[in-house]
């Protein structure tokens, strides 16, 4: 484990491995740098992995704010302080989002992304009652997400993923909620984002039932790679590990041959 004090919170992540382009792995709504732990063992073989604990997760100090855009700015800070960039950004769920803003406001740092069963869908309805982060900071604790947690799952998912929702279930309620606080403006911005990521190599992992919309994404995208893993609850990477990470070794080529990218 290192730790960077990145504007000023002590931030914990893995640097391990040698090579370019350079992975980094965002970890998604309440989780952790571990959610992409069998990622960062293959990959870091042939490449550096950097997988990074957002404010109040894992080892990472809990200093607010704990939304996505700051959780992007921490990961740029990053990229940028450890001579990585330009990497290849891969985000789940919620970290998806991070990536995407990533990449919006510091592109000079982001090759390729990587989005994962990531909640990007066109705008939604207003909605008509109090929001998740609203009923856990009423609740003082996670259990108004404890039902999304168990549909992160479903009956085929092994026992050793299952055991992950744990991690989710402890994080600390103020670090749930500020990590949603801000979301829906960002939302309203999915279409622009993700047609940003489309104009360098982008690939979209979705679980068998995706949190996302697919069939809007390859409408708003022309070149976008979409990837789903049949038989896969949201933490697809943690259930089939070799599957994601061939799918991330084929991104790699993709990159290599894409015309887009400086050098090719």
């Amino acid at each position: 484990m290192a730790e960077l004090t990145v504007n000023g919170v002590v931030l914990s992540f893995d640097d391990v491995g040698a090579g370019s382009p350079a992975f980094v792995f965002v970890h998604g709504f309440a989780c952790d740098r571990g959610a992409w732990a069998p990622q960062v063992a293959d990959l870091s073989r042939d490449h550096r992995c950097i997988s990074v604990d957002l404010r109040g997760r894992g080892q990472s100090a809990a200093v607010p704010p704990f939304d996505v855009v700051t959780a992007a700015d921490d990961v740029a800070t990053i990229i940028r302080e450890l001579g990585v960039g330009p990497a290849v950004v891969v985000g789940h769920s919620l970290g998806g989002v991070v990536a995407l803003l990533l990449n919006e406001r510091h592109p000079e740092l982001v090759l390729g992304t990587v989005i994962g069963d990531s909640p990007v869908s066109p705008i939604r309805a207003e909605r008509s009652g109090p929001g998740l982060p609203e009923r856990i900071r009423e609740a003082g604790s996670m259990e108004p997400a404890a039902r999304m947690v168990e549909r992160f799952f479903h009956e085929q998912t092994p026992p050793r993923v299952r055991a992950y929702g744990e991690v989710l279930m402890s994080c600390p309620p103020e670090v749930a909620a500020g990590m949603l606080d801000g979301f829906e403006p960002v939302a309203m911005r999915f279409k622009e984002l993700v047609q940003l990521a489309d104009r360098k190599p982008f690939m979209a992992i979705w679980s068998e039932a995706p949190l996302g919309d697919p069939a809007w994404l390859r409408d708003v995208t022309m070149f976008v790679r979409q990837e789903p893993i049949a038989g896969t609850g949201h933490f697809f990477q943690l259930e089939q590990p070799a599957i994601t990470n061939a799918l991330l070794r084929a991104f790699l080529d993709d990159i290599a041959r894409d015309p887009r990218v400086s050098g090719n």
